[in-house]
């Protein structure tokens, strides 16, 4: 397991860097009364969960390896409760009050990668276990970048053209 340590690690590294973040989104977020819009506070509140959740479930492997001590049930174990957390947190999401109906869609894709993680937990037929695994880290680590850069995308109308400005 030590290139899938390894492997996992570096996804760790980028879930930190992810969360680091968070203090130039609180930065530039911020309005003139200091308060956000919920859908600002919803997707703020996403990035800091999908951080953790990947630095989180990119260490369980190795915690888990100390108590079980094998590799394939380590898998299978973790597997499971990195589908568990992703299909609760999917099916939370879509019914938060901001959620759109793109977002919903998105975000089947993450029931579809949970359902998935159960898969190699029941051992249905599914092979390289690691790598379905990883999917579901890395998916984690996608949701905070999309959520990072939702955060501090400035829209074209809160742009001032020069004309206007002269003005």
């Amino acid at each position: 397991m030590g290139d899938a340590q390894q492997t996992l690690f570096a996804l760790a590294e980028v879930a930190i860097a992810l969360a680091g973040f968070s203090a130039i989104v609180v930065v530039l977020k911020r309005s003139d009364q200091g308060t956000w819009t919920l859908a600002a506070a919803d997707r703020f509140h996403g990035m800091i969960i999908h951080a953790i959740c990947a630095v989180v479930f990119s260490l369980l492997p190795v915690v888990v390896n100390v108590m079980v001590q094998d590799v394939v049930t380590t898998l299978h174990v973790v597997c499971a409760l990195l589908g568990a957390q992703m299909i609760a947190h999917c099916i939370g999401v879509m019914r938060f009050a901001t959620t759109d109906q793109r977002t919903v869609w998105f975000l089947s894709l993450g029931l579809v990668i949970g359902l998935l993680q159960f898969a190699v937990f029941i051992d249905w037929g599914v092979l390289r276990e690691f790598e379905i695994y990883t999917v579901g880290v890395i998916w984690h680590i996608l949701q905070a970048g999309v959520l990072f850069v939702m955060l501090i995308w400035i829209p074209k109308s809160a742009i001032a053209d020069q004309d206007s400005a002269q003005d």
